[in-house]
């Protein structure tokens, strides 16, 4: 096919479609869901990791906890003014071409596959913090132009061709080159993105005079489809599987928390118990029974169930410290019973010398937390 001229080539592409009405409408959808969630945070410049995960962000374990509908909104959320508006930016650059070059529908198609396989792949590569973001999706329009490009180089003036080549190399060079050397982006979507896009643009591609933009039933088409799918179904099956982690970490930290406001419960009555006993406020045989009634089946019960709550790897020793600390205060306690029964000045002892190995107890646990958050 002969070469068109500059102007030939802008007229048809513009009777195609004579208004990019997707990439607008793309750009008010993100741009409008962005001034909604600064609104509930109160902080355009970065939206709370938090509320991304609430609005429906990339989020790993809820993912494969049965939320897949995640990778498609995580694509009209973003973390920060700067980060909407890079992407609105580079979306409305070169949706208008893209979007005249494959057609509405093939625009769209592009737009939202490459910007699954984008999540897709940042799942498998990275299923830690939550992942928000078009940039998945903006790089599948930039590799279909690209694509584009390379398979129909016949159908762009020599002008345009290097004004757009330029322009999408430098764009696709200069984000992967930022992502690699800046921390927190994810690049990882972005590739994953960037594949989708050359993918289905070298299948979708028709020359500039082609009746249709893009022909639906040919091979070609149906095999990127059908190849987008299966690269997806590959990235999910092949991806590291943080659910069950997930949960464990977070009945833990309950567990945790729970056992935390227990303690000091327990600590704060037995501080009064004890100043109203010698102040002569109770009686021994009331205060006998509220620590065998009260205070040590509370202690019982803390035992049990950091026992038996499943801990991450990385905290097992500091579940079985608990386990060790909440028996040792139990333990106190049985000794002050004896004492407060036989009258015998071991007992008290025994008991004094149990409260303060429970004290040296947590002393030790907070010392290798402070070692540990200085090696990392």
């Amino acid at each position: 096919m002969p070469v068109l001229n500059y102007d030939t080539f802008i007229n048809i592409l513009f009777s195609r479609v004579p208004r990019a009405d997707v990439t607008r409408a793309l750009v008010i959808v993100n741009v409008v869901v962005f001034v909604v969630l600064a609104a509930v945070s109160m902080n355009p410049m970065q939206i709370p990791s938090e509320l991304l995960i609430r609005a429906g962000g990339n989020f790993a374990p809820l993912v494969q906890q049965g939320q897949p509908w995640r990778f498609f909104t995580a694509l009209f959320l973003h973390g920060g003014l700067l980060h909407v508006g890079l992407n609105m930016l580079a979306l409305h650059q070169a949706g208008q071409i893209v979007e005249r070059l494959f057609g509405r529908a093939g625009f769209l198609t592009i737009y939202l596959v490459a910007g699954l396989l984008g999540n897709l792949a940042s799942l498998w590569w990275k299923p830690g913090p939550v992942s928000v973001g078009a940039s998945g999706a903006i790089f599948g329009v930039y590799g279909a132009l690209l694509a584009y490009l390379l398979l129909q180089r016949g159908s762009v003036p020599a002008e345009a061709f290097r004004e757009m080549r330029s322009g999408t190399l430098g764009f696709i060079g200069y984000s992967l080159f930022a992502g690699f050397s800046i921390p927190g982006i994810d690049n990882a979507a972005h590739l994953g993105g960037l594949v989708g896009g050359l993918l289905l643009g070298a299948a979708f591609a028709e020359p500039i005079i082609a009746p249709r933009p893009v022909r639906w039933t040919m091979p070609r088409a149906l095999g990127g489809l059908i190849g987008a799918g299966l690269l997806g179904a590959a990235l999910w099956q092949t991806a590291p599987q943080v659910a069950r982690n997930f949960a464990v970490e977070s009945a833990y930290q309950q567990t945790i928390r729970r056992f935390v406001l227990e303690e000091q419960d327990l600590l704060r009555e037995q501080t009064a118990l004890l100043e109203a006993l010698r102040l002569r406020r109770v009686t021994e045989a009331e205060a006998l029974e509220k620590l065998e009634q009260d205070f040590i089946p509370r202690w019982d019960r803390a035992v049990t169930q950091l026992s038996w709550r499943e801990a991450p790897d990385d905290s097992e020793w500091q579940r079985d410290e608990l386990v060790h600390y909440a028996a040792t205060r139990r333990d106190a306690l049985k000794a002050l019973v004896q004492a407060l029964e036989t009258h015998q000045p071991v007992w008290v002892e025994r008991s004094r010398g149990l409260q303060v190995q429970a004290d040296n107890i947590l002393l030790q646990m907070r010392l290798r937390k402070s070692v540990e958050a200085a090696g990392h």
